[in-house]
């Protein structure tokens, strides 16, 4: 095992991340692919901030999310563009004939071109946002034990997800569910993060990325309808319009159901049960 203490090694593991976001930016122009896995990195190193956070201040912590988040949002537009598009082109795909026109003919008007890049000054933000964050770890200096750093971190992480779990439960607002999708996407790389530490959790990394996949697919139809919504007046036939909306509103009920038993069955162990099994492991 290495001499370092997991939170160093945790540093290190963070350093190279915006290493290699830094690499994949320099591309001009950038790829969706490369929009798509800085976007990861960021949620990446949000999660390893979050796992950090019971030994740093409210605004310290703060501070370091607040930098990171700025690379998400410098490339948020042309990701979230790229991304409805696609929902939308999903959506026309499984509908019946007459849908399928009404989506087709709104994805030619809302989405005529499905593949933006982010404007250069947005491209630069990201690379300055991931810069600094990098500094943030090469310099960051806590004295936190590796048990400590799982029984306090890692627990509290999953502690907000079962937390969220049940207020989410039962009810179709949007929010409660896109807080969890939030949480469960920090718990996922944490404990992928602590699995290249050789340090495993009882529960498979597959089986939390498809809860995040799911509510990711849901968050994704909650912004496809809140912009159809904002751009209704550049809908042409009133049909295209119902049919789209009708369309959203099946694919979400479909999606909140399976959200509800997975996250349901995956957090229904008390926090202190469940990292005395990762404390064990």
């Amino acid at each position: 095992m290495d001499e370092h203490s997991l939170v160093e090694r945790l540093c290190q593991q963070a350093t190279r991340i915006n290493e290699q976001a830094l690499t994949d930016l320099q591309h001009q122009p950038l790829p969706a692919n490369a929009v798509h896995d800085c976007r990861v990195a960021v949620k990446r190193l949000r999660a390893q901030w979050q796992l950090l956070r019971p030994w740093l201040s409210r605004d310290d912590h703060r501070a370091c999310d607040h930098t990171i988040r700025e690379a998400a949002q410098a490339l948020a537009g042309a990701r979230d563009t790229h991304v409805m598009a696609a929902t939308l082109q999903t959506l026309a795909s499984k509908a019946d004939k007459p849908q399928r026109h009404s989506l087709s003919r709104v994805a030619s008007t809302l989405f005529s071109d499905p593949d933006p890049q982010p404007e250069t000054s947005h491209h630069q933000d990201a690379i300055a946002a991931f810069t600094r964050d990098q500094q943030r770890w090469q310099s960051l200096a806590l004295s936190v034990s590796d048990h400590e750093l799982l029984v306090s971190g890692l627990a509290r992480t999953y502690k907000q997800c079962r937390n969220r779990t049940i207020k989410a439960q039962g009810g179709s607002d949007p929010q409660p569910w896109h807080d969890l999708r939030k949480w469960v996407k920090y718990l996922l790389y944490q404990q992928q993060a602590l699995a290249d530490q050789h340090i495993h959790t009882p529960y498979h990394d597959a089986d939390l990325a498809r809860l995040g996949k799911t509510l990711g697919k849901l968050h994704d139809l909650h912004m496809l309808r809140e912009h159809v919504l904002a751009h209704s007046h550049a809908i042409e036939k009133q049909k295209d319009l119902v049919h789209t909306l009708d369309a959203i509103h099946g694919r979400e009920k479909r999606l909140l159901k399976k959200c509800q038993s997975d996250s349901q069955r995956l957090f229904q162990t008390p926090t202190k049960k469940w990292i005395a099994k990762v404390v064990a492991s």
